[in-house]
């Protein structure tokens, strides 16, 4: 008999796109990378924004059984654990099924339910995370409430449908409810119910086994551990190790987003000093008193997949494509992309230019959007030692998933430049995945903490300086992205 390999499942929920990772227990490699559609997100004048969960299950089952396949038969998954975008809203029953569409990130139509609870509880923004999505859905979706069994965010949701076990997982202190802000909300004031209210857990927590009928799903047997997750921002911070501070993860996806672990003193006096162009907020609890700095923006991850994979459908051959891009100098030539809500227009570009230049300047955007984000911090004297890159900012895009290509160097170089610290590609190169699998070891008590595990797991492949001779481009560029 084949001697098993003890393995762990990650599931990575994102904007567009779901990731299922499997990694070695015991090494911390990666034995399989996954990636598929989440499906398209529908907005409308009121501002809804929704997506439909039951999709985003169809593409965790495609994904899971395509990693699995390629982990191969000797491969035992000891635990499973799931991050996801929010603060999303996600209605299911009681078998785990969406009972309706997911009120995502983007949708506005709580705002004013957003304003009731602030003025109620005296909390704003993610400490209310998905309580006014839920409050204004069990008032004015009736008929869908009454098939509702629970009212969570997405990776809470994700580990009902495969344990059946409601839990409600963050390690924010300030988001933790007292008896008598239950009572608060449960009352006519509140208009809220229970099924909003599941026990509070911390991520990495073990909250049940797989049940039956996911398992089915899933191919997997009865019984595997489920742990809590948590958003996926927070996972990418374990994924990329920041419990070393001055260290930075760069998400760069459809919802980009970066962080920087510093230490409390640095974080007060710089949030002080830039007022709300970075927020603040804890590490998890068990990397000790680091915080967070970091700072959510307009990712491009999506116009970035969208740009190559309109060329590949063209004729673009992927690889002499992405090769163009990296060879090309920084500034892409002259062209540059503008954003005007959905509409982008690309400035200075003519059709003999072609798709290198076009893609050039997406992923040049995502880049500067980030190193402008950060400069006023910078500024400041945030410490900034080396930049970790996931997903879509290593260049890493669903065009290139298809077609199963590495990313030239030409391109995190070019992120290097632009940041001005050297940049780092992860031997697992989606960071929220990799956080997930270390939160699944953990909650399947396989590593005495989470920093043991986001140490196994977050390694570096390889380390990419700034070239010293694109300083004054880069600066340039920086001034002219900023006025812009």
């Amino acid at each position: 008999m084949t001697p098993q390999r003890g393995a762990l499942l990650s599931i990575d929920l994102g904007s567009t796109a779901v990731k299922v990772l499997i990694a070695d227990a015991e090494s911390g490699r990666p034995l399989a990378l996954t990636r598929r559609s989440s499906g398209t997100a529908l907005g409308s004048a009121s501002g809804a924004v929704e997506q439909d969960p039951n999709v985003w299950w169809e593409a965790i089952r495609s994904a899971v059984g395509e990693a699995l396949k390629a982990a191969g038969p000797a491969v035992e998954i000891l635990g499973i654990a799931a991050d996801g975008h929010g603060p999303t809203l996600v209605p299911v029953r009681e078998n785990g099924s969406a009972a309706s569409a997911a009120m995502l990130w983007g949708d506005r139509r709580a705002a004013e339910d957003d304003a009731q609870l602030t003025a109620l509880l005296g909390r704003s923004g993610w400490l209310l995370a998905e309580l006014p999505k839920a409050r204004w859905f069990l008032r004015e979706r009736a008929a869908a409430a009454k098939e509702t069994a629970w009212l969570l965010s997405t990776w809470d949701a994700l580990a009902f449908r495969l344990s059946g076990e409601a839990v409600a997982s963050f390690w924010d202190p300030a988001r933790s409810l007292s008896p008598s802000q239950r009572a608060l909300l449960l009352s006519e004031a509140g208009g809220l119910d229970e099924r909003a209210l599941p026990p509070e857990v911390f991520p990495g927590t073990r909250i049940g086994a797989l049940r039956p009928l996911a398992a089915s799903d899933l191919g997997l047997p009865i019984g595997i551990p489920i742990v809590s997750g948590t958003n996926d921002g927070m996972a990418a911070v374990i994924g990329a190790g920041l419990m070393h501070l001055a260290r930075g993860v760069d998400v760069g996806g459809a919802a980009g987003g970066v962080g920087i672990s510093v230490e409390r003193a640095t974080a007060e006096r710089i949030t002080l000093e830039v007022g709300g162009a970075l927020w603040s907020g804890p590490a998890p609890a068990s990397f000790g008193e680091a915080r967070i700095l970091g700072g959510a923006l307009g990712g491009t991850g999506l116009l970035l997949d969208t740009t190559i994979s309109e060329s590949i459908a063209q004729g673009s051959d992927p690889g002499a494509l992405i090769d163009a891009v990296a060879a090309l100098p920084l500034g892409a030539d002259g062209v540059r992309v503008e954003r005007d809500g959905e509409a982008v227009r690309f400035i200075g570009a003519s059709d003999s230019r072609g798709d290198a230049h076009r893609v050039r300047a997406v992923m040049e955007y995502g880049a500067l959007a980030v190193a402008a984000l950060l400069a006023p911090a910078r500024g400041a004297g945030l410490p900034l030692s080396e930049m970790w890159l996931s997903g879509p900012a290593t260049g890493a895009t669903s065009g290139l998933y298809a077609a199963q290509l590495s990313v030239p160097r030409g391109i995190p170089q070019m992120r290097a430049d632009l940041l001005g610290v050297p940049v780092v590609l992860p031997r697992i190169p989606e960071a929220a995945a990799a956080g997930s699998a270390a939160l699944a070891g953990l909650g399947a008590g396989l590593y005495a903490s989470l920093s043991e595990a986001a140490e196994l797991i977050a390694v570096a492949e390889e380390r990419i300086e700034p070239n010293p001779g694109s300083a004054a481009v880069a600066t340039s560029l920086l001034e002219q992205f900023r006025r812009a």
